[in-house]
């Protein structure tokens, strides 16, 4: 019985690969796809893989662009920003992009991004104000200094976050500069030269200051001097500390002096800085955890101790 169960499982698999190769050979039209397989083939290893992995991407790129959004989300919201970057004033719109710039934003967010962020913001807090004045029961001017107030508030939080983010990556750049500043001067005491180093720097670390030394090498790489990348970086960050890093920089290489010892004076210059930045906020520990004490402690050690004698009091008289 087992035999002749193999017997006809063996011979149900030959005449399936019969047809199959049958089916492969005569039935299988060859099209295009295939021809154009079958050319790449005949070339060498390298070129076929390089030309497949072109087709690949070029296939890529033409699904995305016929995609829902590039075709119509991405043309809208660019049309958008450039109706609300034609409305703000001129002089605003360079003061918002000077603090996008600042802020690290200024790839991600343009004026007219921010403009309508802006604008969403206002019409999401008025309208929450409108709706508190139709729920409660208020006179004429009460409804419109509530309205005047959520338009104020909507308009006042986006710039708040936006300095926010602006003070949270001047406070990343500080804390990262003493570092970057040692291994600069490490690599220029082994020999390398300073664009030399600030490269290697920038291949073996991450963070918003070596985002901002990436893209003074990209600007000396299309021809702009060293000098003035480097005060371009300052402008962009806005940190005093770098700005005397560059501003020593640049007084080394116009006086002809030793960069390696200005890196040396530089990097003890900003660790002591740190450090008594550091002390700085230590000090101001007691006065800070002062609110804290007055606030919510206080008053549970005084109702845990003073609540029993009072109540003991209570009992006697």
């Amino acid at each position: 019985m087992l035999l002749t169960l193999l017997f006809s499982m063996s011979v149900a698999l030959l005449i399936f690969l019969l047809c199959l190769g049958f089916i492969k050979k005569y039935v299988v039209p060859q099209s295009t796809f295939q021809k154009r397989l079958n050319s790449i083939n005949d070339l060498n290893t390298v070129d076929a893989s390089r030309i497949i992995n072109n087709m690949h991407t070029k296939r890529e790129q033409e699904k995305d662009d016929l995609s829902f959004y590039n075709r119509v989300i991405n043309p809208l919201i660019g049309k958008l920003e450039r109706n609300f970057f034609e409305l703000t004033p001129s002089s605003l719109a360079g003061t918002i992009q000077q603090k996008l710039t600042v802020a690290g934003l200024k790839k991600k967010l343009s004026v007219g991004g921010f403009s309508i962020i802006w604008a969403i913001f206002v019409c999401f807090a008025t309208y929450f104000a409108y709706r508190y004045t139709t729920l409660n029961v208020l006179t004429p001017i009460q409804i419109v200094l509530w309205l005047l107030l959520g338009a104020v508030a909507g308009g006042i939080l986006p710039i708040i976050i936006l300095h926010s983010v602006i003070a949270k990556r001047q406070a990343k750049i500080l804390r990262q500069l003493p570092e970057v500043l040692d291994l600069m001067c490490v690599s220029v005491q082994a020999g390398l030269t300073f664009d030399a180093a600030v490269k290697k720097i920038v291949q073996r670390a991450h963070g918003p200051l070596i985002d901002e030394l990436r893209e003074v090498l990209d600007d000396m790489s299309m021809g702009v001097a060293r000098r003035q990348a480097l005060k371009s970086m300052a402008k962009r960050c806005e940190v005093p500390e770098l700005s005397l890093f560059v501003s020593s920089i640049i007084q080394a290489e116009h006086l002809g002096t030793s960069i390696s010892n200005t890196l040396t004076i530089q990097a003890d210059n900003m660790r002591e800085r740190r450090r008594q930045s550091i002390k700085e906020e230590a000090l101001k520990a007691p006065i800070k955890i002062l609110f804290p004490l007055v606030i919510f402690i206080f008053p549970a050690l005084f109702v845990v101790i003073l609540v029993p004698l009072i109540l003991n009091l209570i009992k006697q008289f």
